[in-house]
């Protein structure tokens, strides 16, 4: 099936509050449990006919050996996003899904659930990321990842998010998921164990955000510095963390401008994003059926 043009398809971002990682021999079964919440909007893309495969991210090429694993011969895949790769919000994710659903779609395949363990499966390999695919393949609100692996292995529970919350981000710089699991690892199992095992005796938006504050103080993305800075506003959010190096403040739309007014003061440019509610996979899914 041909797209008519590049923002026909959307993925949400992820951000993560806490997890564990999970190894095992077989990449499909490998991943991470925690809890993070689905963002949007994420990224737009569409594919092309071409002399070779590439994938370009805002016009630019955008090289990666994980990405081209996914694409056949003659694949184009066009991305559109204002979220940075490699700050905190999952781009990899996004950016694999982008190429093995283009990938399905060009080939006129129906297997949404075969690009979705195909993403997975890159993204391990590359350790570019553990969890999120699974977490986007939940589609929605808070995804509480349940059991590692790939869609289909790994099992999750969605949990729903008023339609009046909205998370407000700041770029803080930028980390590999690589360089996190190894300079992090020892501190990033102990409290992601930790906090897993508190949100599950409460699974709720606020214990989750409860639990992802303390999350990111123990390995350390959360600074003094960084909480000193949101002090101001700390009583216009239902809370806010720092994954990697993206920090996110999760606040009732009513808050939204002073919030984002204050953030930007103090970290530069901010991205304002809503939960997302699954209609970018009920819609994929329609696509699906269509070219049946």
């Amino acid at each position: 099936m041909r797209l008519k043009r590049q923002e026909e398809l959307a993925i949400p971002s992820h951000v993560t509050g806490f997890f564990v990682p999970r190894w095992a021999s077989d990449p499909l079964e490998t991943g991470s449990v925690g809890a993070g919440l689905v963002l949007e909007p994420g990224i737009s893309f569409g594919y092309r006919r071409s002399g070779r495969s590439s994938v370009r991210l805002n016009g630019q090429e955008f090289r990666s050996v994980a990405l081209m694993g996914l694409l056949p011969q003659g694949i184009e895949v066009r991305v559109r996003s204002e979220l940075p790769v490699g700050a905190g919000y999952a781009m990899s994710a996004s950016l694999a899904l982008a190429c093995s659903i283009s990938a399905e779609l060009a080939a006129g395949g129906l297997d949404l659930l075969g690009a979705f363990r195909r993403a997975h499966v890159a993204e391990v390999r590359a350790m570019t990321g553990l969890g999120d695919v699974l977490a986007l393949h939940g589609g929605r609100g808070l995804v509480v990842r349940l059991k590692p692996g790939a869609p289909g292995i790994g099992e999750v529970q969605v949990i729903d998010v008023p339609e009046d919350v909205v998370v407000v981000s700041a770029v803080l710089g930028s980390m590999s998921t690589t360089e996190m699991l190894t300079r992090y690892a020892d501190r990033i199992r102990h409290h992601g164990s930790e906090a897993f095992r508190r949100f599950l005796s409460d699974p709720s938006l606020e214990r989750f955000l409860e639990c992802s504050r303390d999350f990111a103080r123990g390995v350390g993305f959360l600074t003094p510095d960084l909480e000193e800075r949101v002090l101001p506003i700390r009583d216009l959010l239902l809370g806010y963390s720092v994954k990697k190096r993206v920090l996110f403040a999760v606040t009732p739309l009513k808050h939204l401008e002073e919030v984002a007014s204050h953030l930007s003061s103090e970290f530069g440019q901010v991205r304002v994003q809503r939960v997302g509610d699954g209609t970018w996979l009920r819609y994929l899914e329609a696509i699906l059926a269509i070219a049946r």
